[in-house]
């Protein structure tokens, strides 16, 4: 098979969706335990796993009902599945990775999950005592799905990621093409790592074809 020029790994909640809606299924369902833990979290007083560890212990069953069922209302941005139509036609592959969780994710993109070169996020399984917990192969001591190392198994080509916040900042550190917006783009600029500020799909687009990534549109 032949390696491509490009693997392109994408946020989920802010970046596919047009705002974070993880966050907001999450503070329908339970607010006063996530406005807690995501304070901790942006304060980087706890790493991403501790905080998706709190948040399992603190979910119910019928909580994930509530979640996915108002996950339903969401919708990728416009621009989304125009700019995956241009990756399928250059044959560059596409991984979904979100530090969120799967059944989540599925309920937004559910129908084209076969035209995403690998979709991973966290999986959703009953806990022996009740309750839930959150399992991802590519858990580590700092975070659930640890998207650094996501890239490093599945980048061909250069690696291009584009993201919108805290959970996108390890990938960020790993790859070659960057693109940001608020606040993962404020962290970025504290680290020195270079990136392409970003609105729409349209402006990734745009760049890829600078670059040479994808063809030149038709005239």
């Amino acid at each position: 098979m032949d390696c491509p020029a490009a693997t392109v790994f994408c946020d989920f909640d802010g970046t596919v969706t047009s705002i974070d809606t993880f966050d907001a299924v999450v503070s329908a369902a339970t607010p006063q335990l996530w406005a807690e833990l995501k304070q901790q979290l942006f304060n980087f007083e706890i790493n991403l796993r501790q905080g998706m560890q709190a948040l399992a212990d603190g979910l119910t069953p019928e909580d994930l009902e509530r979640m996915v069922a108002h996950m339903g209302q969401y919708a990728p941005r416009p621009c989304f599945l125009p700019f995956l139509a241009e990756l399928e036609r250059a044959g560059l592959p596409f991984v979904l990775v979100s530090g969120g969780l799967v059944p989540l994710v599925d309920e937004v993109l559910g129908s084209h999950r076969h035209r995403l070169d690998q979709l991973i996020a966290a999986e959703v399984l009953p806990h022996p005592q009740g309750g839930l917990r959150f399992h991802s192969p590519f858990a580590n001591e700092q975070e659930l799905v640890a998207k650094a190392e996501v890239v490093k198994r599945y980048g061909r080509g250069l690696c291009v990621v584009i993201g919108d916040s805290i959970t996108d900042l390890g990938m960020a550190e790993v790859a070659d093409v960057v693109f940001a917006r608020e606040p993962l783009s404020g962290w970025l600029e504290q680290r020195g790592i270079l990136f392409h500020y970003w609105d729409s799909f349209a402006d990734v687009e745009a760049v890829l074809r600078h670059q040479g990534l994808l063809p030149a549109a038709a005239a």
